[in-house]
C-alpha cells in the first residue's frame, strides 16, 4: 500500500522508522483510531495511512484505500 498524503511524514509508520518514540507516545497516548495497514494506533486519523475508528464507529478510510484484515500489522510502503 502506498500513502500519498501530504502529511505522510507525521504518520506513525514514518515516525517509528525514524526512531521518534517520544513523538509517537505523545500522538498515541489516547488512541481513537488504528491503521488498517500496520495496526498502529493514534489519537487522530491524521497520523495514520489507513485509519479505522476502532470499536466506536464503522470503518472509515483515511483517503488511502483499504487493505484486507490479514494485512493488518504487516509492514507497508511509506
Amino acid at each position: 500500500m502506498s500513502c500519498d498524503s501530504e502529511h505522510h511524514q507525521m504518520h506513525m509508520c514514518v515516525l517509528k522508522r525514524q526512531g521518534l518514540d517520544d513523538c509517537i507516545k505523545s500522538l498515541s497516548d489516547h488512541p481513537t483510531v488504528q491503521c488498517r495497514s500496520c495496526g498502529a494506533q493514534a489519537n487522530s486519523t491524521e497520523y495514520l495511512c489507513a485509519a479505522h475508528l476502532m470499536d466506536s464507529a464503522p470503518s472509515v478510510e483515511g483517503g488511502h484505500g483499504s487493505v484486507a484484515i490479514e494485512e493488518v500489522g504487516k509492514p507497508h510502503e511509506g
